[in-house]
Order: C-alpha cells, then structure tokens, then sequence
C-alpha cells in the first residue's frame, strides 16, 4: 500500500494559464523575465493542497508573491505556492503539513492578473518545471505495520466474498423511471 510521492497539481483547476518559461513576457511588467512557476487558473477561494508531506519554511506575503507559502519535503524537495487569497487553517512556519492538506487559498494577491495559483517546484535547490520531472517513489508501508495491514485487508476480502449479490427487482426500477 502506498501513495504518490507528490501529487500531480496542488489545486483542482480548469487550465493552466502559464507554463514554467525562461523567456516569458510578464503581463504586468511588460517586459521579458523567467517564470520559475506553472499557474493554475482556478475560481477565487478554490483550495490549495501540499502535494506532499513536509514542513511550512514560510508563510509570508512579498509585493511580487502576495501571499504565498514554501513547503520543504523530504530529501532535496520544496515547493512554493503563491498569490493565495488567504492562508489555509494553523499554516505557519514550523507547521508539518500532509500531502493533500489544504494549505491556502486561490486567490490573486501580488503581481497577478487574475486567480490563480502559481505553483513552484525545487530540486536539489534548484527552481525546475515539475512537469518533466520523474517524481520519487512513494514509501511503502513500514515493515512492522505489513501484519495489521494484512490482517484488515484479509478480513475485508472475506467480508467480501460472503457477500450476497444484491437482487434488483426490474419491476421496482421500472416503476421509478415512470414505466409500469
């Protein structure tokens, strides 16, 4: 049993408004500058969830960033998540944080033109597009946990296979379409 290592996006969104890019033209700034980040177009107070487990380095607010949180993973893994609307529940520096766990807001503080959340991911200290990365293997379950998961998992097979098939009376199902 396991989970992914990280997850794929931090926000349930409906596009990707700007890809990571060394030579974009900045909308606000007229003018060429990287984009370290991948944006994720999302409505106003959508949330925003670590992709995976950690510890909050900050959670701050800067003029270009707005309000924007830096998660340090295991290993040589951070990411950043900024222009948040407001912060999630208890996020502050120090705080561990699990994948999936809602760490903040979209929102459009800082230098943006619309909500969003600009997500950034580093590797090994370096700012890298998390869209080509090979992600790391997620850890498996703890040697010592493998006899209780075993014994759950063998249970509800068991449960399982007793199980009687439900019968649908078509007659009833009929009836509830409007077709005697």
């Amino acid at each position: 049993p396991m989970k992914r290592g990280f997850l794929k996006s931090p926000v349930k969104y409906s596009r990707i408004s700007s890809y990571y890019n060394l030579n974009r033209f900045h909308p606000i700034l007229k003018r060429v500058r990287p984009h370290y980040g991948t944006d994720y177009a999302a409505p106003y107070g959508t949330p925003i969830y670590a992709v995976g487990d950690g510890y909050v380095q900050k959670a701050s607010y800067t003029n270009g960033n707005g309000n924007f949180v830096k998660i340090q993973h295991d290993g040589a893994y951070q990411t950043q998540y900024l222009h948040m609307q407001k912060f999630g529940p208890g996020i502050k520096p120090g705080v561990h944080v699990k994948q999936g766990q809602v760490i903040g807001y979209v929102g459009s503080t800082g230098l943006a033109t619309g909500p969003h959340v600009c997500f950034r991911f580093w590797k090994d200290g370096k700012q890298v597009n998390h869209l080509n990365l090979k992600f790391p293997p997620a850890k498996p379950l703890p040697e010592e946990d493998m006899p209780r998961f075993t014994e759950l998992r063998n249970q509800y097979l068991s449960l399982l296979e007793k199980a009687s098939p439900v019968k649908i009376d078509d007659s009833a199902v009929a009836m509830e379409k409007g077709n005697p």
